[in-house]
This record gives structure tokens, sequence and C-alpha cells, in this order.
């Protein structure tokens, strides 16, 4: 919304577009006003992140001093919000004509080192290489069959779903190669130190590994 106000309003104007208003609301009409139409987004999802956001509400401002919070509170779905709220980034991407990013599956990059590791933010492209190593059928090394592909799945709601359900059966993260230790790999579990151990380290064997295949 800011992008879309820069140029026309100042930033005192912006920040209380942004600053003020109820969040539903913003949910509910700043799309058509930025792409201008609606969004073709599924009202059980809508009623769901209204709930969530009810009992947020409820929680920082209580009104009652029974459990009824709680209550509400046991019937939101972690899992189903966290999709709720990436299929609204969809269907906002798909009424702009744009590529939603890979991100919004969950997984994310880690780029490896002996003693660290970072979030490392790719392009769509590697994404489809990643998708490729984990063994699926992507056209990632054809650029032009690879960009159709692209405007296929990251450009509808049912690609979504698809490439969702995909990595939902992945039985684990982006494998490593032997001659390329430091290369970043796309992690399902990016944020656990289990994960910062494998898919986010280089061990000295690894390195050494790697040195012998450049010196045969």
């Amino acid at each position: 919304m800011r992008s879309h106000l820069k140029g026309s309003k100042s930033e005192d104007e912006i920040f209380d577009v942004l600053r003020k208003g109820r969040f539903l609301t913003k949910l509910d009409r700043w799309p058509a006003e930025i792409v201008g139409t609606q969004l073709a987004f599924s009202q059980q999802q809508r009623d769901l992140i209204e709930l969530c956001n009810d009992v947020r509400g409820d929680l920082t401002h209580p009104k009652t001093s029974g459990r009824d919070i709680y209550d509400r509170l046991l019937e939101v779905s972690p899992s189903e919000l966290v999709d709720a709220v990436a299929c609204y980034m969809v269907v906002f991407h798909v009424a702009q004509g744009s590529r939603y990013p890979y991100w919004i599956f969950g997984w994310n990059y880690l780029n490896p080192r002996p003693d660290s590791h970072e979030i490392f933010l790719c392009n769509d492209q590697q994404f489809c290489f990643s998708l490729r190593a984990l063994g699926f059928d992507v056209p990632a090394s054809d650029w032009a069959r690879s960009e159709a592909w692209k405007d296929r799945y990251f450009k509808s709601i049912d690609g979504y779903k698809a490439i969702k359900d995909a990595l939902e059966r992945a039985p684990a993260c982006e494998p490593k190669y032997d001659r390329f230790p430091f290369q970043p790999k796309l992690c399902r579990g990016w944020w656990t130190p289990e994960h910062h151990k494998t898919c986010g380290h280089v061990s000295p064997e690894s390195l050494a590994a790697a040195n012998r295949l450049d010196e045969a």
C-alpha cells in the first residue's frame, strides 16, 4: 500500500492510511484499490483470518473474565491459518498478474558456513533447480520451458496448491553435493538447530572431499 500511495500522498498521509482503520477493512478493500479488482479469495479462509483477528483482539484487550477467549483459541488450527494467509498472498499476485514468492511455502535457503549460517534469499529460478534436486519433474535447465512452468505454477492458486502438496510429501531437504559444500540449500526446518547443523553447516570432511574432487 505504501508503494501504491507514494507520489500521490505525503508521508504523514501515508502513515495515517497505514496506521489507522480496522484490519479487516484493509484486508477486504486494499487489494481492490491496489490492483483494481476484488480477490478471488475463499470465504472460509477469510472467515478463519477474521476469527484469529478477533481472538487476538480478545486476548490483547480482554472484555470478559471467563475462559471463553481460550475456548475460541482452541478453534484455531495454526497450519490452516498459515495456509489461509499464503492463499491470500497468492490470489493477490494472481490478480496483479505477478508471480508469488517461493518462500510462501515456508521453506527457506540456508547459506552454509563452517562456523555459522544465514538465511539466504534466492530467485524463483534457483527454486526450480531445488525442486528438481528434490526429485520433482521441473524443467529448470531449459529457460523457455522454465519460464512457462513458472507462469503456470507461480501465477495461479492451483499451481500453489500443487507445489505445496508436493513439498509436504518431500522426504527431506534439498540434498547436498560433494562438489559444492557452500551452495545454499532449500531447507524445510531452517529455524531449528538440527537443520543448522545439517543444511546450514560445512564440515571439515565435506571441505576435504570437495578439494579431492577439484584435484582429481
